[in-house]
């Protein structure tokens, strides 16, 4: 990657946190999207009656997906309040809220007890933690026998070391967008005995689609506002920008993982 390009891409990745997506957008975004969440759901055998925990919930989406059409009892936490307001507001929405609860959680030191849930469900949270700790957490609200599933940005082939680093900045962690056999060696090292995982790439169909059916049209006028922002358009649509996704789009994908805590 030429220097010049390099440094704007940095520049822009430090200009933007995790928290800019629903800050600037009043949207929430995971690589897969609603395909990617149907998908884990059924990796982790989900059943009517089950109690789930959904980390970093959002704004509630696959957390009321659980309760309605899986039939599970969920708790949905966040570190962030707002986000679990509009959980709570998309629970009313959907009838749910008898099953949907909301818990203000750090991923890294979850307020409930242990051997607690049959079913843990995170999605693009450990890319933003300390990944063996959060993962601990995980595995000790998980009852002996539950399964852990996790949706995670993954490299689908080696990407450029440079690039890498970019993805790092963006993660606000080093490491934090990592390979298959590295993400499997996180549960490994958290305590869980077994791991399944399937790896897709990036898909812009999928992606639009799950943007929309996630946020509705919240999700076009968000887009549309931020643009007419100059600074945020500049950014979003300069030379580099619009170069780090194309170079990278081909590195890029997502894993399901499934991991079992021992009986």
């Amino acid at each position: 990657m030429p220097e010049q390009e390099r440094s704007e891409a940095e520049s822009i990745l430090k200009g933007f946190s995790v928290d800019d997506s629903w800050r600037l957008f009043r949207i929430t975004k995971h690589l897969g999207g609603v395909y990617a969440t149907e998908r884990l759901i059924k990796m982790c055998n989900v059943s009517p009656g089950m109690y789930v925990l959904d980390i970093g919930c959002g704004t509630g989406y696959t957390a009321c997906l659980l309760a309605k059409k899986y039939g599970a009892r969920v708790v949905a936490a966040d570190i962030n309040a707002e986000l679990l307001g509009e959980t709570r507001k998309r629970a009313q929405r959907e009838n749910v809220r008898d099953r949907v609860t909301t818990n203000e959680a750090d991923a890294h030191n979850l307020p409930l007890p242990g051997n607690t849930f049959d079913v843990v469900i995170a999605e693009s949270v450990l890319v933003f933690c300390d990944k063996v700790r959060a993962a601990k957490e995980m595995r000790r609200v998980l009852k002996p026998g539950g399964a852990f599933g996790d949706t995670e940005a993954t490299y689908v082939k080696a990407p450029p070391a440079d690039f890498a680093e970019l993805m790092d900045l963006a993660a606000r962690t080093p490491g934090g967008m990592m390979r298959e056999d590295e993400w499997k060696a996180v549960y490994r090292e958290a305590g869980f005995e077994e791991t399944s995982s399937v790896v897709h790439p990036l898909n812009t169909k999928e992606e639009f689609v799950s943007a929309i059916r996630v946020n509705g049209l919240r999700f076009l006028t968000s887009l549309f506002k931020a643009l007419a922002d100059p600074k945020i358009r500049g950014t979003l649509i300069s030379g580099s920008s619009i170069s780090v996704v194309r170079k990278g789009y081909s590195y890029m994908g997502y894993g399901l993982y499934v991991s079992r805590k021992s009986k």
